[in-house]
């Protein structure tokens, strides 16, 4: 059992995006900018889309963290008793914390984009 699993594993991934949803819903991004914020061409079309969006993509980023970092600790538990060789678990690490850094992120963007197709219907 390798301790650096449950501390750099994907549950880290889990930890950044809920912290980043939370920073969002505390200190929202006042006007469209290029910087801070989710910006893709739809949320940035005037300040009501954007402000719809940046909302909702806060929320929805701190409990896709939550998701994360839970399904991150039991993935890892997971692999560290089921595979015996660490340098396979090593691995399998290593493609699961890619994979839990890209999930989440097309998920928020997904989800933000077609609330905002329904929110606003042009």
């Amino acid at each position: 059992m390798n301790i650096g699993n449950y501390i750099f594993g994907p549950q880290l991934v889990g930890i950044f995006i809920y912290a980043a949803g939370v920073i969002m819903q505390r200190f929202p991004p006042k006007s469209i900018n290029g910087f801070y914020g989710y910006r893709t061409l739809s949320s940035m079309k005037n300040q009501h889309t954007w402000d719809v969006a940046n909302r909702y993509a806060a929320r929805l980023m701190a409990g896709v963290g939550i998701l994360s970092f839970t399904a991150g600790i039991a993935i890892t538990i997971a692999l560290n008793y089921l595979i015996a060789d660490e340098q396979k678990t090593e691995e399998f690490m290593a493609a699961i914390t890619i994979c839990s850094a890209i999930a989440p992120a097309v998920l928020v963007i997904v989800l933000t984009e077609r609330h905002l197709n329904k929110t606003f219907k042009n």
